[in-house]
């Protein structure tokens, strides 16, 4: 696997990564001084090392958390911020992303008219029976960017790739709404350890990425 001191990442896109991580849910006003308090504490330049860490402050441990899931830092062997061409492409990166996870977790992908992914977002983190999701919260997302088109990916940390009746109730209210608003669902996976499953490829939802 690829580490991040082999992917030299340079201090100014680490730094970058963090301000995003903040202008989330901070004000823009407060976004500078909490980064330059966290930068304290945490160095770019030292971020192969902290990392790994975990302090008693919530705050940085969500940036921390997030990090370590990929939600911000690019990998060269993952799709960030890449091009979506199909469902098994996609479908294996998750696999990866999800594979040492114990929580149920819903990701969200937003994509653009060229299916480049331009955000990628963890929406909900659940116990590990459930993940509450509604259709609002993820479309407030959406709408943030100018996003085209989604993708959601959820995993079942039992590894049972099989979608639940509620798994395919929530894809069907996510499309319909998506069709409402205009951003329509590209594909919808449940992720295992090893393997997913895609409604997309089951023929579930019209995996057309030319329109």
């Amino acid at each position: 696997m690829t580490t991040l001191s082999e992917r030299n990442l340079p201090v100014t896109q680490i730094h970058d990564l963090i301000e995003q991580y903040f202008a989330t849910f901070l004000s823009a006003s407060a976004v500078t001084q909490t980064v330059h308090k966290f930068e304290q504490q945490f160095p770019p330049g030292q971020a192969v090392s902290w990392l790994k860490q975990t302090t008693s402050d919530p705050l940085w441990n969500g940036l921390l958390i997030a990090l370590q899931c990929g939600q911000l830092l690019p990998h060269p062997s993952r799709l960030v911020l890449g091009q979506v061409y199909g469902s098994q492409q996609i479908g294996a990166v998750l696999a990866q992303d999800f594979a040492d996870l114990e929580q149920e977790q819903l990701q969200l992908l937003c994509l653009d008219t060229k299916n480049q992914i331009i955000k990628r977002q963890i929406v909900f983190q659940g116990t590990l029976n459930s993940c509450p999701a509604h259709p609002r919260e993820i479309f407030q997302v959406a709408l943030t960017t100018a996003t085209a088109r989604i993708v959601i990916a959820h995993n079942h940390p039992s590894g049972d790739v099989k979608p639940s009746e509620k798994d395919i109730e929530f894809t069907k209210r996510l499309q319909l709404a998506g069709e409402v608003i205009g951003i329509p669902l590209l594909d919808s996976f449940v992720v295992g350890v090893n393997d997913y499953f895609s409604f997309a490829e089951h023929g579930l939802l019209n995996c057309n990425t030319d329109s």
